[in-house]
């Protein structure tokens, strides 16, 4: 249990180290202007939603059952929706110039497919992450996010 329960903090650890690093080289090497601050602002957003579900995660595995944070979970769902509404539209109204909307563009498609691989559908597969391969063959499941909610 207790290994376990380590391993399932060390993806959320994984969760927070991408969030960092995507700030990081966003500052460094991508300080393109407001529309891709704001896309990128919704990814980070999405990833520590990320690491709130690795932590409930390891907490369920022993007696105590967060609920706080399968709650805000459920909200955060909901709210995922209408922040990415808001954030396309704050995009395209702010862009500085065609590079800043192109690469918030980029970076908003990543954040939804995000979305979708963790509220929606498994779109990873195999311990490379993302096997298309592997997709096809077992097609779209539930994500682990998504059955908890259902359960709830």
């Amino acid at each position: 249990m207790r290994k376990l329960r380590k391993h399932l903090l060390n993806l959320a650890l994984g969760e927070l180290a991408a969030a960092i690093c995507f700030l990081v080289v966003y500052k460094m090497y991508l300080d393109l202007g407001t529309a891709s601050l704001f896309a990128l602002s919704f990814l980070v957003f999405l990833l520590v939603q990320g690491v709130l579900y690795w932590v409930f995660r390891s907490y369920s595995t022993g007696k105590e059952k967060p609920l706080l944070i399968l709650k805000t979970l459920i909200l955060l769902r909901r709210t995922n929706i209408i922040l990415a509404v808001f954030v396309i539209i704050i995009m395209i109204m702010l862009a500085q110039n065609k590079r800043d909307l192109i690469v918030s563009m980029f970076i908003y498609v990543f954040s939804v497919i995000e979305y979708i691989n963790y509220y929606w559908y498994r779109l990873s597969y195999g311990k490379s992450g993302f096997n298309m391969k592997l997709l096809i063959q077992a097609g779209l499941q539930p994500s682990s996010i998504h059955k908890l909610i259902k359960r709830k």
